[in-house]
């Protein structure tokens, strides 16, 4: 199951393409990086919505890119018989898995449904790139064997899942602020700055961004963006992947821009994901918080956020502090089950 590596960053940078319609976005993403997406049996992806406190999962888009004619079929039928279980098991928020994984020995019948429904499969593997809003995408791929995925591959997959929620976060986020013509902001798209690609100074920033630390963070960050891209040397695409960040200081994700002529600038486009929390948590606690809860390693929230691994712990100590929770489990009771109204 190991990816084909040079694919990662090709995907990566499909993600966060904006000059693509809403519509086109899943399949010209799925395309790019198809190489690493099928293992041979076919995959399929989907726009969907998953109610965070539970309930039905409904799809908002589907696009097979590889496999049978009739592979939405088949995996519409697996969807009727998958227990609610394994199915909110399946599409929480960043989760990586294969379905035996996740299914485990009390929900075999699920392995046995889709077996029976994908008869020239063993297996699958999912990944869910979904925020803790409930809003993301799906990716499915068939495997020719019951598979466990080890750690480093783990979070090779989640690092790519990490890129896609956020890109298609930036999409809903630029729609919505679309929608409201940029109010109050001078910059292009509303960006919180903006950097010259060669000498990556921020020669035009706004609010947070104005901050020195904050300008010296997005200067390092639009330099690590283009080394992995391969534009400042060549990189291996392993190191690329670990190189570029789904986000700088948990605020902003960072993109290329052209103007009318044709003039290349990148731009810091506001991006957090929606985890705000009426709980007295700063907003950059309530980030850590959230993603501990929903079982992300400390390692795979400082790549989501941008952050350091020694931020991180303070972050989730000081959290877990003003809670009064004692352990993950009770973190996870106070983020996602105990919201008060």
């Amino acid at each position: 199951m190991e990816p084909v590596a040079a694919a990662m960053i090709d995907l990566v940078r499909a993600a966060y393409d904006l000059d693509v319609e809403d519509a086109e976005w899943l399949p010209q993403m799925m395309a790019a990086g198809l190489s690493i997406l099928d293992h041979g049996l076919g995959v399929v992806g989907g726009v969907y919505t998953r109610p965070p406190g539970g309930g039905e999962v409904s799809t908002n888009q589907i696009h097979v890119a590889s496999g049978p004619e009739d592979f939405a079929l088949r995996q519409a039928r697996v969807g009727l018989e998958c227990p609610p279980e394994v199915q909110q098991a399946c599409t929480r928020p960043g989760i990586c898995a294969t379905l035996s994984e996740v299914a485990g020995e009390k929900y075999a019948s699920a392995v046995e449904s889709w077996t029976r429904h994908h008869d020239y499969a063993k297996d699958a593997l999912g990944l869910s790139a979904v925020d803790p809003d409930g809003q993301g995408v799906m990716l499915i791929a068939p495997l020719r064997e019951r598979t466990r995925l080890h750690g480093r591959l783990r979070h090779r997959w989640q690092m790519l899942g990490a890129h896609l929620a956020s890109g298609f976060r930036l999409r809903r986020v630029l729609r919505m602020r679309h929608a409201e013509e940029f109010a109050g902001s001078d910059l292009p798209l509303g960006a919180a700055a903006v950097l010259n690609p060669g000498s990556f100074d921020v020669f035009e920033a706004e609010g947070a961004a104005q901050d020195q630390s904050m300008r010296s963070a997005l200067r390092e960050e639009a330099k690590r963006v283009d080394r992995a891209r391969g534009r400042l040397g060549s990189v291996p695409p392993e190191e690329a992947l670990q190189l570029w960040r789904s986000l700088v200081e948990g605020q902003w994700s960072m993109i290329d821009w052209f103007d009318s002529d044709r003039r290349r600038f990148i731009l810091a486009l506001p991006n957090p994901p929606d985890v705000r929390d009426p709980r007295g948590l700063t907003e950059r606690e309530s980030q850590v918080a959230t993603y501990a809860a929903l079982g992300d390693s400390k390692k795979l929230i400082c790549y989501r956020l941008g952050l350091s691994s020694s931020r991180v712990s303070t972050l989730l100590h000081s959290a877990m502090r003003k809670l009064g929770a004692d352990s993950h489990a009770a973190l996870a009771t106070f983020m996602l089950t105990d919201k008060p109204e």
